[in-house]
């Protein structure tokens, strides 16, 4: 197929096959960011070589029938699923739908099909960005695929058969962990015991090596089952129908053999942290505590338990409640929420309730789409989900009572403690709250934590080292805890010389005002001094990072470090206290310690140096966010972003479920720096990155946090003056202000001037695509025809397929609500074809919803009928309720009016029943016409 630049023209065309890819489009593919001057001709060229060679016998009469020009672009004409990648991924598509259906049999067969079409690397030798990123993505999805056939066939019993793949599998892919997970459970079904262990133990070496962490918490979990021959490992098919294999063995409890969840009902939350090692003393205030929880909790004046846990820095307030959370949680079978309300972070921002509603939320099992927006909505649902529940609820780290108050619930049953510096008096004099109020530990209950430490024995032998070790962290746990941590990693040392370090530690600090402040300084700085250079300099730049928590891949960045050398910066930090790995390969900080980091990196590092590691950072989270809004949308075209600075390492985003996750893991974080690059003057990435989080913040309908950003995006724009940056960001305020018409109105019209400013029409038509939806939303429908036509006239010409069908759509659906419905159909079956061409699911249902409704009103009620009901199927198949609801109303429609109202009521009510639980104010519109049809009923049942 000639050279290697003209194979990476085909390849666009054959995995974009049916659609107009413009010339601009091929010669990013090919060459990226910076193609030669000469790169358009070079277009030409690969182009009609590759007429020549796919259609030898046309080249002398006129243009071919494969390969079209097609306005600025070209079209290459194949069947649906001609290449073999497309069809490999139809095949895993059609696999998964037949699982999820409990046919795991069909599953299997359509996996192999899937995976008997690879044939070596997917565009092996084909140079230039497109090539690369399909190559990445498809030989992932080839190892998913055949993660997923591995496990279908684990669930047919067919544990020996998967056991060679599996082998190859894992030598070829060491760091996949859920691969290995499968593997240690076929060998065990085997029968070979030990060799499922060798497996773990190879896992384990391998990603201590490559990238500084240990096994997760699931592979883990495999190896611990593998030990103690668990019954669960032996089931050739998991609990549930077609359930996997991997997942099964992960999800039963150890001590009852039942679901960790309810089969029925909301999740139980389990959200209390870690139980603080060697805790000690505290036994008048367990008791208080107790005391509160059984005197608010019977008899007839029942009332929600409050209580508040206040005292300084580092006097155990979190650990307090912690213990006492494990000590009750079985009183609370509904569960435990558990949040850091970071009131108390000197370098962060507090949540705001409304973010701390939404996480509860989230917990209790209520989606996204159905959560509120405003605080008291969000309030009221949650008071209303609690309200006959025992559930216990650790508001930590409050900064007042105003954070606090909305969070409460209102019916007894339920117990709250607070955590705070401030002592909430407040709450106490409205709320009946019991405060409790913490002092440093008793000397014997400071004794006791060091021996529960370091043992008894050790305690003993070196009494006043112990003691001295007690006087200079003042008694104070967190300074204890952090000092009896050092010395439990130093055995071979006497207490007296671990003493003598943090004695000359002290006197090399600045001193505070309040003296048990001082003494934490003091231990602070003498973990910090035993850092490696490496280790001190990572914890020192993790200070300027706003939290709450950061990944592996971000720290690196953040240090300029390899992912092995962060690994091994933060595993050292964890030993010595200095960081939390609180969920696999994330890291975080106690407020104090931050604290203390970045006041180490001011001293330590230069202001360039601080900058070049922020600017480090936020790359990572920008090019991150970018390569996963294009998994998670992928029919936005990317924005051009400047190379990365030397030492960023993006996390991999392979495909939507990654992206979504990634999103989901780092949302706040995300929020938090583009508050960060806003204040400190990183213009570019204060607009870049809420570019990216667009598509995210639309689907889980997160509209403040949407709104926030566009905003932050929209000033940078204006400090920049920057015209591209004013336009989307712009549009993007627009719409995500879209329930408010008047202050979406000018920002999407401002938006529109500038891209014709800037002669990009493509961007120009996609904003008209917005206003003339906004304009439809408030039924002024010639009006929002106009601009659709207008939208649709550019695309045309410029090529951009996707925007195009879906205008294609909206100006059909448009024709069809202004009684052309010759028009509507002419221009939805167009939209129809270029969906189905696309493999775009979600924009077929949409139109056939559209055609449905135009046959609908010619009269035709046969094809009407059809129409919604493919529509109900395609909704159904890409899990759009609102979809399903939509149609189903439509269908509702089409039986009235042909004469079948039983069938029309049945409609009416699916729909109805659909809508009501997303909820959609369009399930009141259609209960209207169940009332009306029940009238006519009756009234027909009356004559008779």
């Amino acid at each position: 197929m000639g050279q290697p630049r003209q194979q990476a023209v085909l390849g666009i065309l054959a995995m974009r096959a049916n659609r107009v890819i413009s010339r601009g489009e091929l010669v990013d593919a090919v060459w990226g960011q910076d193609p030669p001057a000469s790169a358009e001709g070079g277009i030409y060229t690969y182009v009609a070589g590759l007429r020549r060679i796919i259609e030898p016998h046309r080249s002398l009469r006129g243009p071919g029938r494969v390969l079209v020009s097609s306005g600025a672009g070209y079209v290459l004409h194949l069947v649906p699923g001609q290449p073999d990648a497309v069809s490999f991924e139809q095949h895993l598509g059609r696999a998964r739908q037949l699982r999820k259906g409990g046919d795991p049999a069909g599953a299997a067969a359509e996996l192999n099909s899937a995976l008997g079409l690879w044939r070596g690397i997917a565009f092996a030798g084909v140079p230039g960005p497109f090539a690369e990123t399909e190559r990445v993505r498809l030989g992932e999805l080839r190892s998913t695929a055949a993660e997923e056939q591995a496990d279908v066939l684990l669930s047919l019993g067919r544990h020996e058969e998967v056991v060679p793949e599996l082998t190859a599998m894992v030598a070829d892919h060491p760091l996949r962990e859920r691969m290995r997970g499968l593997l240690m459970i076929a060998l065990y079904r085997s029968g070979r015991h030990a060799e499922a262990l060798r497996v773990f133990q190879e896992g384990r070496r391998v990603l201590a090596e490559e990238l500084g962490i240990d096994p997760s918490a699931d592979l883990s979990r495999i190896h611990q089952q593998v030990l103690t021959a668990d019954a669960a490992l032996n089931a050739a098919t998991a609990p549930g129908e077609g359930a996997d294999p991997l997942m099964a063995a992960l999800e039963l409890d150890d001590g009852n053999r039942r679901p960790r969840h309810e089969v029925a009902g909301l999740p139980v939350p389990a959200q209390l942290p870690l139980d603080a090692p060697g805790f000690s003393g505290r036994r008048d205030e367990l008791g208080i505590l107790q005391d509160t929880l059984s005197a608010r909790s019977a008899g007839p004046d029942e009332t929600v338990p409050i209580v508040i846990i206040s005292g300084m820095p580092g006097i155990g307030k979190t650990a307090l409640a912690v213990r006492f959370g494990r000590q009750v949680a079985k009183h609370f079978g509904d569960g435990q929420l558990y949040i850091n309300l970071r009131g108390l972070d000197p370098t962060t921002t507090p949540m705001e309730p409304a973010e701390v509603l939404r996480f509860f939320l989230d917990a209790l099992g209520v989606p996204p789409h159905r959560i509120p927006a405003g605080t008291e909505g969000r309030a009221a649902l949650y008071r209303s989900l609690l309200d006959g529940k025992r559930m216990l609820i650790v508001l930590d780290n409050a900064r007042d009572v105003g954070q606090v108050r909305p969070l409460l619930p209102g019916a007894p049953g339920s117990m709250v403690v607070v955590t705070s510096r401030d002592e909430m008096s407040g709450l106490v004099a409205a709320e009946g709250a019991v405060p409790v109020t913490l002092d440093v530990l008793s000397e014997d209950e400071a004794r006791e934590m060091l021996a529960r430490r370091l043992g008894q024995d050790r305690t003993a032998t070196e009494p006043e080292a112990a003691d001295e070790i007690i006087s200079s962290c003042a008694r104070l746990p967190l300074a204890l805890g952090i000092a009896v941590g050092r010395a439990a990693a130093r055995r071979k040392r006497s207490l007296a010389e671990l003493a003598a370090e943090l004695r000359d530690a002290r006197g090399r600090l600045d001193v505070l005002e309040v003296d048990a402040a001082t003494n934490v300084r003091a231990v602070f700085s003498w973990s910090y001094d035993q850092l490696s250079e490496t280790a001190a300099r990572m914890f020192r730049l993790l200070g300027l990072h706003p939290g709450p928590g950061i990944s592996l891949s971000a720290a690196a960045s953040l240090a300029g470090m390899t992912r092995a050398e962060a690994g091994a910066a933060l595993r050292e930090l964890t030993r010595a206290h200095m960081a939390a790995e609180y969920l696999p390969a994330r890291f975080t900080f106690h407020d104090l310690l931050r604290a203390y980091a970045a006041d180490q990196a001011k001293r330590h590092d230069s202001a360039d140096e601080r900058r070049a590691a922020v600017h480090r950072v936020l790359d990572h989270y920008l090019y991150t966010a970018m390569a996963a809004s294009q998994r998670f949308s992928p029919s936005r075209s990317a924005l051009r972003l400047t190379s990365p600075q030397p030492g960023v390492l993006p996390a991999d985003v392979t495909d939507k479920d990654q992206a979504i996750a990634w999103f989901d893991a780092e949302a706040g974080v995300l929020l938090a720096l583009i508050g960060y690059a806003d204040a400190h003057r990183f213009d570019v990435h204060a607009w870049q990155i809420p570019w990216a989080l667009n598509p995210f913040f639309s689907r889980r309908g997160r509209s403040h946090d949407y709104v926030a950003a566009q905003e932050m995006a929209l000033a940078a724009a204006r400090r920049l003056d920057d015209t591209l940056a004013l336009a989307h960001s712009h549009y993007l305020l627009g719409h995500a202000q879209a329930d408010d018409y008047d202050a979406a109105d000018p920002n999407i019209r401002q938006a529109l001037e500038l891209f014709r400013q800037l002669g990009d029409r493509a961007n120009e038509a996609f904003v008209l695509n917005g206003l003339a939806n906004m304009l439809a939303k408030q039924d002024r429908y010639p009006e929002a025809l106009a601009v659709a036509l207008d939208a649709l006239r550019m695309l045309k010409a410029v090529g951009h397929w996707w925007t195009q069908a879906t205008l294609e759509n909206l100006v059909g659906w448009l024709y069809a609500h202004l009684g052309q419905y010759d028009e509507a159909l002419s221009h939805c079956q167009r939209a129809l074809s270029l969906h189905r061409d696309s493999g775009n699911r979600g924009g077929t249902a949409d139109t056939l919803d559209s055609l449905g409704y135009a046959y609908l009103h010619l009269g035709d009620f046969a094809l009407a009928k059809a129409h919604y009901a493919k529509a109900i199927e395609a909704y159904r198949e890409v899990s759009s309720p609102f979809g399903v609801g939509n149609s189903l109303a439509g269908l509702g429609d089409a039986l009235l009016a042909e004469g079948a109202p039983a069938a029309a009521g049945a409609a009416w009510r699916e729909a109805v029943a659909i809508l009501d639980r997303l909820p959609h104010s369009l399930a009141d519109e259609v209960r209207v016409r169940l009332r009306d049809l029940d009238r006519l009923s009756g009234a027909a049942t009356t004559a008779r």
